[in-house]
């Protein structure tokens, strides 16, 4: 796919007009074909069946017992791992239960007002993500840690160990992997100097299991590829994912459009404009990756599809690869 094709405009379509509270974090099983994704605040898994002609419910829904800031796969299409307010858990779909819990932060990371965020499972098989204040960008005082989940099979004990916080990181939020590069990049949506605030798409060189080797901002492991904000670009940096030529595609929440960018230059390549203003997160999912679906949160405002999910098909585009599995080490 050229430069030249980016400068197309794709086909947006509405999927599902929900109108959910907070949608978040979706994740495509290619083993399953189908595509997850939560209601953070209503406490729901969302499961859809891209497949019109399949025989199956093309959308389900599950009730968890919290709040959930994402999901990720395990080796078992059925069981996802789940992160609720301080809790990773293994929750069954079937059952729609908790089946156990696999790790806990501490308290002294804070409590009430507190849950995860966006996270995703690495190349690897290993569980980061961060949580955060329920202010949101309001988080003067509220510090925020991203973690990586140190998962044991059972009869070890499995622990979540900080990467960032909890001066380091403001409102941790998307992720991804190019793992033929050795990095990632992740979203850090606000930056506590600026007003109005800003985020940063940092780039993090890894391990060969997909961790950080050091978060450390003026470090040799780390880079700085662009700041987004609302003065600039209208919103903040929220969930991201990776096309196949490892450019980076990040919604912008609050700004109305999911942009791509060149991780090396910073350049935006392609804007997707929404008719809703706060998009959350994107994923690219199908048999051939070449559908991007975009979540979005109730903006409270009278526009068809806010707090639905969204898809954008542009001919030549697909992801860098379907969602990774959960492991224990």
């Amino acid at each position: 796919m050229t430069q030249a094709d980016l400068l197309q405009q794709g086909k947006l379509e509405l999927v599902l007009d929900l109108k959910g509270d907070l949608l978040e974090g979706p994740v495509w099983d290619d083993r399953i074909k189908r595509l997850h994704f939560v209601d953070i605040n209503g406490q729901l898994i969302h499961t859809l069946d891209p497949d019109t002609k399949s025989q199956h419910p093309r959308h389900t829904e599950v009730k968890v017992p919290e709040p959930i800031g994402n999901i990720g796969l395990t080796e078992d299409p059925n069981i996802l791992l789940a992160a609720l307010k301080r809790a990773i858990v293994l929750f069954d779909l079937a059952k729609q239960a908790v089946v156990r819990e696999i790790a806990t932060t501490p308290e002294e990371h804070g409590v009430e007002g507190y849950r995860f965020n966006d996270g995703k499972i690495s190349p690897g098989g290993v569980f980061i993500g961060g949580r955060m204040h329920k202010s949101g960008a309001e988080v003067t005082g509220k510090h925020s840690h991203w973690y990586r989940l140190d998962w044991q099979r059972e009869g070890g004990k499995s622990r979540l160990l900080p990467l960032l916080g909890p001066h380091g990181v403001q409102l941790p939020n998307g992720l991804d992997w190019n793992d033929k590069k050795g990095v990632m990049y992740f979203n850090d949506s606000i930056n506590n100097d600026n007003d109005p605030p800003s985020g940063t798409i940092w780039e993090f060189k890894t391990d060969k299991l997909g961790i950080p080797i050091d978060t450390h901002p003026d470090g040799p492991h780390a880079r700085k590829v662009k700041t987004l904000g609302v003065n600039t670009e209208g919103g903040v940096p929220d969930g991201m994912c990776l096309d196949h030529e490892g450019r980076i595609w990040t919604a912008l929440c609050g700004g109305s459009a999911v942009v791509c960018i060149d991780p090396q230059s910073g350049d935006e390549l392609h804007r997707i404009k929404l008719p809703v203003s706060t998009p959350t997160a994107c994923a690219f999912a199908g048999t051939d990756l070449s559908v991007l679906y975009i979540t979005t949160l109730d903006d409270k405002s009278e526009s068809k599809g806010t707090g639905g999910l969204w898809s954008y098909e542009l001919p030549g585009l697909s992801g860098w690869s379907a969602s990774y599995v959960a492991k224990p080490l």
